[in-house]
């Protein structure tokens, strides 16, 4: 003898409603892992960028750092920041009107 599994309407609809909001949780949840993932992968970007920038500084200060100090260095600093010329130069400025 078989017995016949009847399902009631209401509990079609329970199972239903359960996997909807299974369904509903796990899309939520893939939505917030994409919006984070975007996230992230903007800020490496900004890293990789600021990264970049550091490197090039380092370089500009590691050159700096050979250059003071030479008599070059020294003569640039006089004769551009402080107005300096050797000794025997004769220096002309053009007429501003």
């Amino acid at each position: 003898m078989k017995h016949k599994r009847v399902k009631s309407p209401v509990v079609r609809v329970v199972v239903f409603v359960f996997f909807v909001v299974v369904i509903a949780l796990v899309a939520v949840r893939l939505n917030k892992e994409s919006e984070m993932r975007i996230r992230v992968e903007n800020r490496a970007k900004e890293l990789e960028i600021e990264a970049s920038e550091a490197s090039a500084e380092y370089a500009e200060a590691v050159e700096m750092s050979r250059k003071v100090g030479t008599d070059d260095y020294i003569e640039e600093v006089a004769r551009e920041s402080l107005g300096m010329v050797m000794p025997g130069e004769t220096v002309f400025e053009p007429n501003e009107k």
